[in-house]
């Protein structure tokens, strides 16, 4: 018998760590946050690219505006010498370049793997305008990119086969014109047209 008679041995159980609940219900929270940041993230891209492309279009445009008007216009018999000369005169700085960049026949690409062309447009007998099309543009790309170019700045903004002639292109017009991806792959093709 023990010397203290209050002292009583309780016995307690070993503790046996976390059960399958409690561990699945860490595991469900883990994912979700995961899956939260990749999305924030992707978000975030989707932006980086939207951003980029609008500030190679302008920079091209303005390019194009500054160096290759002439009293007689743009100069061009199509749009395969007028977007290699661009490249080869160094307009079409961010953009990516196929082909010898030097030899007035290489060719650009947007962010999403569509080519960028830029193409003389024929007005009163000369050629007073220019467009530069991007395609393979995604559905979220392109109502961004459609609604911050589609200010007024340009003559005409087209997105698939739809032409604004006032250059003006809101979010609601742009989001049912912009058709959805298919395969991962974006479909929509946005030209923009200046005269002068």
């Amino acid at each position: 018998m023990s010397a203290n008679p209050l002292s009583l041995s309780v016995r307690r159980q070993p503790h046996r760590g976390w059960g399958i609940i409690e561990n699945g219900t860490i595991a469900i929270l883990i994912i979700i946050v995961i899956v939260y940041v990749v999305s924030k993230l992707w978000g975030l891209w989707t932006q980086k690219d939207v951003a980029m492309e609008v500030t190679n279009y302008q920079s091209i445009i303005t390019y194009v505006r500054g160096n290759f008007k002439q009293t007689s216009g743009y100069n061009f018999t199509s749009a395969a010498t007028m977007t290699g000369t661009v490249i080869a005169a160094g307009g079409a700085k961010g953009m990516t370049i196929q082909g010898d960049e030097t030899s007035g026949t290489a060719t650009m690409t947007n962010t999403f793997g569509g080519q960028v062309v830029i193409t003389p447009v024929a007005a009163n007998g000369f050629n007073n305008g220019f467009s530069l099309s991007s395609a393979k543009i995604p559905q979220d790309a392109c109502i961004s990119i459609a609604q911050q170019m589609g200010n007024g700045a340009y003559t005409s903004v087209s997105i698939n086969s739809s032409a604004h002639t006032d250059g003006n292109v809101s979010a609601e017009t742009a989001t049912k014109e912009c058709i959805k991806d298919s395969g991962g792959t974006g479909q929509n093709t946005l030209t923009f047209t200046v005269n002068g």
